[in-house]
C-alpha cells in the first residue's frame, strides 16, 4: 500500500471514529431525556444534541469524499475496494441512525409535558439501551471482524420490535379513557407507524434522486436546500 493510500485510510478510520463518538453521545443525551424529561435536564444538552447532529451530517459527507478520492486516485485492490464499499454503506446507516435519534428528540419537544410517564419510562429506556447496544456490537463487528457480534445484532432486531409492540399495547391499555375501544386506538397507533414508514421510503427516494443528480452534475444536495431554480 502506498504512503498516500495509507494516509487516506488512516484519515478514513479517524473520521469514522469521530462520527461514532458523536453518535453515541446522542444516545447518552437521549437516555438523559427519557430518564428525567426534556424540561429537567441540563439546558445545554439539547443545544449539544443539535450541534452533534450537524457534525454527524458533515462527517458523512467528509468520509464519503475520502472514499471517492481513494477509489478515484489510489487504485484500491479488490479487498480494499470491498472495505470501502462496506464503509460507504455503514456511514450511510450511521447517519440515518443519527436522523432517527434526532426525530425522537423532536417528538419530545412536541410533548406537553416533554417527559415519559413513569409507567413506561423503564421499558422505553430498555428499548433505547438495547438499540444502542445493537449499534455498538454491529460497529465492533465491522472494526474487529467479529461475526458473532454481527449475528447478535441482527437477531436482536426482532426483540426490539416486540418491545415496541408491548410498550404500545400497555400504553393504550393504561391510558385509554373508560369505555373507549383500545383495539381501535392501537390500530390508530399502528396506522401512524405505517405512515411513518411510508415517509421514510420517500426519504430514501429523495436520497436516490440526490445521488442521481450527483452522478449527472457532480452537485451534492444532501443536508442543504435545493437551488432556487429547482424549488
Amino acid at each position: 500500500m502506498s504512503i498516500n493510500k495509507d494516509k487516506k485510510f488512516e484519515k478514513l478510520d479517524h473520521d469514522f471514529s469521530k462520527m461514532q463518538s458523536l453518535l453515541f453521545q446522542q444516545f447518552e443525551i437521549l437516555e438523559e431525556v427519557v430518564t428525567n424529561g426534556l424540561d429537567k435536564i441540563d439546558k445545554g444538552l439539547p443545544n449539544t444534541f443539535k450541534k452533534n447532529e450537524i457534525k454527524i451530517d458533515q462527517f458523512e459527507l467528509k468520509i464519503n469524499d475520502t472514499i471517492i478520492q481513494i477509489i478515484g486516485l489510489q487504485h484500491p485492490m479488490a479487498s480494499e475496494l470491498r472495505l470501502l464499499v462496506a464503509y460507504f454503506r455503514i456511514i450511510g446507516s450511521a447517519e440515518r441512525i443519527g436522523d432517527q435519534l434526532n426525530n425522537i428528540m423532536r417528538f419530545f419537544h412536541k410533548m406537553d409535558p416533554p417527559t415519559i410517564h413513569d409507567d413506561h419510562k423503564d421499558s422505553v429506556l430498555n428499548m433505547l439501551s438495547l438499540s444502542e447496544k445493537m449499534v455498538k456490537k454491529a460497529l465492533i463487528s465491522f472494526i474487529d471482524g467479529d461475526r458473532e457480534y454481527a449475528i447478535w445484532a441482527i437477531k436482536n432486531d426482532e426483540i426490539v420490535d416486540e418491545m415496541q409492540s408491548t410498550i404500545l399495547r400497555r400504553m393504550v391499555r393504561k391510558n385509554s379513557p373508560n369505555g373507549s375501544d383500545s383495539t381501535a386506538i392501537f390500530n390508530l397507533l399502528n396506522f401512524n407507524s405505517i405512515l411513518g414508514n411510508i415517509e421514510r421510503v420517500a426519504d430514501h427516494a429523495t436520497n436516490i434522486a440526490e445521488a442521481a443528480i450527483y452522478y449527472q452534475q457532480g452537485i451534492d444536495l444532501r443536508h442543504q436546500e435545493l437551488p432556487e431554480e429547482d424549488q
